[in-house]
């Protein structure tokens, strides 16, 4: 058809056929129908734009959208196969909605709205969000209280400040593992493994309980064991009533085990320390005690009972050299006393040879026996007590001065070469009486080197005196014999007619000299 450039002007409208398309008087323009109202266009039918429809308001039963670009859109019921909404990504298989819009924030990532959620269920005023259901979470929960039961096969990473709030008021957890920190829970029930920084409870009840810190106010009962460190190496105690420290396998009520430099500590900040043994309690009679601080600086070991202390070494079957029972000053380390496990005890001698060995002065303010010899290297000071009689004793003094109140010789006196001997007052030989007139009595013979009297005489009432040279300046009286082998005897005094008495006189030579 040719093209016609016309120019019409319907005052009345215009109508082709009956509603295909009609224009009324009013302007409005109808296709599909003969009676176009409430809008300048109106369409009553399938309608197709291949172009670009630009509206600044979008009203639409049913319709179907390739591209839908709008400042102000209001749509019925609305099928699309994806949705974009903006910038964010294009959304298929899109099931759900809300009457409050979602909105996002942080570049799209994050997802919110005002309004309360609720899923399989509703929700109520006084909730945000309502679950009905099972719920498999991987991600952080963060709310700011949680009442209700929460089970889990699996809760892990970790639970801090960051991710909980201060206070969290739950009924129960049940969970496989529990990592965090967990305030004011009623019960954890199930088998999970609950790793925690600080745990604060009035019971606890648990086959097993791994901790850093526990602290319990009330009690703490462990059925089988209870374990610190690893598999209880630092400290262990058994259902058997056995403790190990150091150890995880105790062989003993007690056992302290560490490879290098055990202590056990008994500490009283005031008072008394002590450690009591026995079959007794409350340190009764039937027990020992090791006790420091009853006096200031000092250590008891005390039996209450009537037994003995013993102390004894090399008890068991160990090899080698038996040691010593030693007593030593700690600020020199000197040994004081020493007694050797064969009976030597040594004061101030650390290596006893005798069954008493002291080194440095003795007082003994008692008596003494000695059974065997008693040998002294220097001299004894004071009175020695013996016997009255002292059988099969010799005495051997080779200086010094011997002071005998008397002497009964019995048999042969020796005097050695050359002694110089001095007697007392009056020396009785032979007879138990001797004359208060004479110095010596001797009641058999005298025969001697030399005989010198000076003072008191001599009375020998028989036998003879023999001497190589005799010279008296006192008296002499012999009821036996006298000879000489110098032909010389003097006698100084003579004036008393007892002064030189012979009954035989035996000389060498025909003069007898008198002075």
């Amino acid at each position: 058809m040719a093209n016609i450039r016309k120019s019409f002007n319907f005052k009345t409208g215009l109508q082709v056929d009956n509603d295909n398309f009609v224009i009324n008087s009013n302007g409005l323009v109808g296709i599909g129908t003969s009676v176009p109202q409430g809008y300048l266009f109106n369409v009553y039918g399938d309608s197709r734009v291949t172009g670009l429809v630009t509206t600044a308001n979008l009203h639409a039963g049913v319709g179907t959208v390739t591209t839908l670009n709008a400042t102000t859109s209001t749509l019925g019921v609305t099928s699309v196969t994806s949705l974009q909404v903006g910038s964010s990504p294009t959304v298929t298989n899109l099931i759900g909605y809300a009457y409050t819009a979602w909105t996002t924030n942080d570049g799209g990532v994050g997802l919110t709205t005002t309004a309360r959620i609720g899923i399989g269920t509703t929700a109520t005023p006084s909730e945000q969000l309502k679950v009905f259901g099972d719920v498999n979470i991987t991600g952080v929960i963060t709310a700011t209280s949680f009442t209700g039961d929460v089970a889990a096969a699996g809760l892990t990473g970790t639970i801090d400040n960051a991710r909980l709030p201060s206070a969290i008021s739950v009924t129960s957890v049940t969970a496989n593992s529990f990592i965090g920190t967990a305030t004011a829970a009623s019960s954890v029930v199930g088998t999970p493994d609950i790793s925690v920084g600080s745990v604060t409870a009035t019971d606890i009840s648990a086959d097993s309980v791994a901790a850093t810190n526990t602290t319990v106010s009330g009690v703490s009962t462990v059925t089988s064991e209870l374990n610190v460190g690893t598999g209880g190496t630092a400290f262990v105690a058994l259902s058997s009533g056995r403790i190990g420290v150091g150890t995880a396998e105790p062989t003993s009520e007690i056992n302290v085990r560490k490879s290098s430099g055990s202590l056990v500590e008994v500490i009283s900040d005031s008072g008394q320390a002590r450690i009591s043994v026995g079959n007794s309690v409350g340190v009764g009679n039937s027990s020992a005690v090791l006790r420091f601080g009853n006096s200031a600086g000092v250590l008891d070991i005390i039996n209450n009972d009537v037994g003995d202390v013993k102390t004894t070494i090399h008890a068991g079957t160990g090899a080698g050299s038996t040691g010593n029972f030693k007593w030593i000053y700690g600020q020199t380390n000197a040994e004081r006393m020493t007694l050797t496990y064969d009976g030597k005890l040594g004061i101030n001698q650390d290596t006893p040879t005798n069954t008493l060995h002291v080194v440095g002065t003795s007082t003994v303010t008692g008596n003494s026996w000695v059974g065997g010899n008693l040998s002294v290297a220097g001299s004894i000071v004071g009175n020695i007590t013996l016997d009255p009689i002292l059988n099969n004793t010799n005495l051997n003094n080779t200086s010094g001065i011997t002071t005998l109140s008397e002497l009964d010789v019995t048999n042969t006196v020796d005097f050695g070469s050359s002694p110089l001997v001095g007697l007392g007052n009056t020396v009785a030989i032979g007879t138990g009486v001797g004359a208060t007139n004479y110095g010596l009595v001797v009641d058999n013979g005298i025969r001697a080197s030399e005989i010198e009297v000076n003072v008191g005489g001599i009375n020998v009432n028989s036998g003879v005196v023999t001497a190589f040279n005799f010279v008296a300046s006192g008296g002499f009286r012999s009821s036996g014999g006298l000879s000489t082998s110098t032909q010389n005897i003097q006698i100084e005094h003579y004036s008393s007619p007892d002064r030189i008495v012979f009954t035989v006189v035996g000389i060498g030579s025909t003069s007898l000299q008198l002075f």
